[in-house]
């Protein structure tokens, strides 16, 4: 169930609302909760090397939205 304690989420960047809104409820079926990390151009918060690519296999939600905020770019 969506936002349940320890759930474990997955993050989702788009430049179109709805795409984020069709995820979120494939995630939701999946089992996931989502974080939406719009625009598309934020979607390198999630990638390899930063905190949530490192923790992707055990994050909640928070713990998601937490790691995306840590990220920084790289040269």
């Amino acid at each position: 169930m969506a936002g349940t304690p320890r759930r474990l989420a997955l993050s989702a960047s788009s430049d179109f609302p709805e795409a984020v809104e069709l995820v979120t409820r494939l995630y939701d079926q999946f089992g996931f909760d989502t974080v939406d990390n719009s625009p598309l151009s934020e979607s390198w918060r999630s990638g390899p090397g930063q905190p949530a690519w490192n923790a992707h296999e055990h994050q909640s939600r928070d713990e998601l939205i937490a790691n995306l905020a840590k990220a920084r770019r790289t040269a």
